[in-house]
């Protein structure tokens, strides 16, 4: 039995490496051997009907679809999971514990004194039921209403890619540059049959898919500002997380759109999501 932990050491090798591994990092934008373009499922959204979807050869389940929203979207996904989904009643939060008195209006308190705004603390928060992370699980006495928003795009998502899902929980991580998410299983979840559906938002980052166990070597692969990875099947399973948030990346059509007040968020504010 393998004591060594594989994922481990290739997760510090991309976190701290200032150059990129070359080959290894697998770019959807390029021609790779290691990715194959799949269609898109029958019932797919007609939303969705123009939109690239990919795989990873040998991945079973795992499926890559590339930014498939216009930047005033993406900006209107950013400003609700900063001003929204951020709210009291929406959410629980890393904030609960440290700056409670502070969770209203956060982002309103942010626009009007950013130097001293506790959006700058804010890691992340949870929607609908609430994962309670020293337990690891699920708790179904805490619950607040899922975004139907929200809902409704996750089920579209689903949908495309052939694997549909009712949303019902959602954790929304926040992402400073050269910040990391370390590897991880997701499987506090009571069904395992639904996918995971992952959105990201601003800055481009390296994300590590494994396999069942930190034994095998994962797969890195570069995601951009309105990617999103949807793990169903046997990678619903697998180890992932992000490598590195990469600093200078968030792409200038958002910044464009936010100068033209498309959505909501300043320039200044495109971290991760």
């Amino acid at each position: 039995m393998p004591t060594t932990d594989v994922y481990r050491e290739a997760e510090k090798r991309w976190r701290h490496s200032l150059q990129e591994p070359g080959e290894e990092l697998i770019d959807f934008e390029l021609a790779d051997d290691r990715v194959r373009r799949v269609e898109l499922a029958a019932d797919a959204p007609d939303w969705l009907r123009g939109a690239q979807l990919y795989a990873l050869c040998g991945v079973d389940g795992f499926r890559f679809l590339r930014c498939p929203f216009s930047p005033e979207e993406e900006l209107r996904w950013s400003h609700a999971a900063l001003a929204a989904w951020t709210e009291p009643e929406a959410s629980e939060s890393n904030l609960d514990l440290t700056h409670a008195g502070e969770r209203g209006a956060l982002w309103a308190q942010h626009e009007a004194a950013p130097s001293s705004s506790a959006l700058r603390h804010l890691s992340w928060v949870t929607l609908g039921y609430h994962y309670q992370w020293s337990e690891r699980r699920y708790d179904e006495a805490r619950r607040s209403p899922f975004p139907p928003a929200l809902g409704a795009l996750g089920a579209d998502l689903g949908r495309a890619v052939g694997q549909p899902l009712r949303p019902e929980a959602a954790i929304v991580n926040y992402y400073a540059p050269r910040s990391s998410m370390g590897g991880h299983c997701d499987d506090a979840e009571p069904c395992q049959d639904a996918p995971i559906v992952s959105l990201s938002f601003g800055l481009s980052a390296t994300f590590l898919l494994g396999g069942p166990s930190r034994h095998a070597a994962p797969l890195a692969m570069r995601v951009r500002s309105g990617d999103v990875v949807v793990q169903g099947g046997a990678s619903r399973g697998c180890y992932h997380g992000v490598a590195r948030v990469l600093r200078g990346t968030a792409p200038a059509r958002l910044r464009e759109a936010a100068s033209a007040g498309g959505g909501g968020g300043g320039g200044d504010d495109l971290r991760g999501v």
